[in-house]
């Protein structure tokens, strides 16, 4: 049987807060939950429940108080593991003067894949999201949802086996609404 792609177990995330830190503050508590391969999950909650929390624990970026967080059976500090993740944050961060092409060769580097093949699968992945006519332009050039679909392209750019979006639907209108659950899907 295959590993799993995501497992939390017992999993809690306190912050030290206020004046000189002296207090905490729970943003997650005692969560455990796993994923089995090819299913779709949303975490769903009011704000401040925990979600961003949550998946910034799950890609790595921030690391539980308590519990553990395993990628394809694997610790999510291993490096091989977090490599089979892509990751859409909630508010991704763009080198506004590179063009989404540049911008697509540079996730494929991030990614490790070879030189060979990176072309076509820039191309493929911007042809797929939709933006191919902008291939050229700056991203500072770009609407919300335009970089809405660079930043799927980059997470979906090297097939990763797990994808992570955090607000992926937001800023998009209800036609590139639609495109984006036609392309998780």
């Amino acid at each position: 049987m295959s590993e799993l792609p995501l497992e939390i177990s017992r999993v809690t995330k306190r912050f030290q807060t206020g004046f000189l830190n002296l207090r905490q503050a729970t943003a997650v508590e005692d969560l455990s939950l796993s994923l089995q391969p090819n299913e779709i999950v949303g975490l769903l909650g009011p704000n401040g429940a925990g979600k961003t929390t949550t998946l910034k624990m799950v890609t790595g970026l921030i690391f539980p108080t308590a519990g553990e967080i395993r990628l394809f059976g694997m610790p999510v500090s291993r490096r091989d593991a977090r490599r089979r993740m892509g990751f859409l944050p909630e508010n991704p961060y763009f080198y506004d003067y590179l063009t989404a092409e540049e911008f697509l060769h540079m996730a494929c580097g991030l990614a490790d894949m070879p030189l060979s093949g990176r072309a076509g699968r820039v191309d493929r992945m911007l042809r797929k999201l939709g933006i191919h006519h902008a291939r050229h332009l700056p991203m500072r050039k770009f609407s919300k949802g335009m970089l809405q679909r660079a930043g799927l392209a980059a997470a979906l750019i090297h097939d990763p086996d797990l994808v992570i979006l955090d607000e992926p639907l937001s800023g998009l209108d209800p036609l590139g609404r639609r495109d984006f659950r036609e392309i998780i899907l």
